[in-house]
């Protein structure tokens, strides 16, 4: 008698299943089944792996896909920040993807990572398109880097000759400018110090030939250290005085 209690308490739910199942499979035979996938805003997500999460065959009932199911799939992927998914009668799949924007390249033990807007690890696969960005250094540079980025957007003649930003201590950043000139930040009001950095460019006062390391971190106080070749000149000069 056992079994046949739990047969009957488990019939609704299978015959649900059963009837589900069922006018999936009536749709496909009048024509509601997969014909194609469209995608937009792909540009760098790889498609590969956009087909796999879909796992979509031509033919298929287009019922037996669920959208919201494939949106938390494709959510998964690194380069994917949000997705939308919707069934199109009579046979489409349509998504909708906005991407991760990737601000920077995070050097971290000897390899290089995609960061976006946000501070979210992206990828560190197929680098080459992304050559021109910023370097960030430093364990929580990618947490912090969004931050001093979007400020430096205010400052176009600084930004522009920034090639790394290094993490100090978790406090503060180094600004590393044209390859060879080291700007010491302040642990706080960062901005007014951007706004000084940026009143010396345009007095142009700031020559990496010349100077290797302006030290921006105490209030109304500007320390610049002369680089080797500018100390070398300057002694020389000294000499024959």
């Amino acid at each position: 008698m056992f079994p046949v209690i739990l047969w009957w308490a488990e019939y609704p739910q299978r015959f649900g299943h059963f009837v589900s199942h069922s006018m999936v499979a009536v749709t496909g035979r009048m024509g509601f089944s997969v014909s194609d996938v469209l995608v937009e805003g792909r540009k760098n997500a790889p498609i590969e792996k956009i087909l796999k999460v879909v796992n979509v065959r031509r033919g298929n009932p287009l019922l037996s896909y669920d959208p919201y199911h494939i949106k938390r799939e494709l959510e998964e992927l690194s380069w994917v920040r949000q997705a939308t998914v919707k069934r199109q009668l009579p046979g489409i799949i349509f998504i909708q993807l906005t991407e991760r924007q990737p601000v920077a390249l995070w050097q971290h033990q000897q390899k290089h990572y995609l960061v976006d807007e946000q501070g979210v690890i992206i990828s560190s696969d197929n680098l080459k398109a992304f050559d021109k960005l910023p370097i960030i250094v430093g364990g929580d540079a990618p947490v912090h880097a969004p931050h001093i980025l979007h400020l430096l957007e205010k400052f176009p003649d600084i930004q522009k000759r920034i090639t790394a930003l290094v993490r100090v201590g978790g406090r503060r950043w180094d600004l590393h400018l044209d390859r060879k000139l080291q700007i010491k930040m302040p642990e706080t009001k960062v901005e007014e110090a951007l706004v000084r950095l940026s009143l010396l460019i345009k007095q142009k006062r700031v020559n990496s030939k010349e100077v290797s390391v302006i030290d921006l971190r105490v209030k109304n106080q500007i320390v610049m250290r002369l680089s080797p070749a500018a100390a070398v000149r300057l002694k020389g000069r000294g000499k024959e005085t």
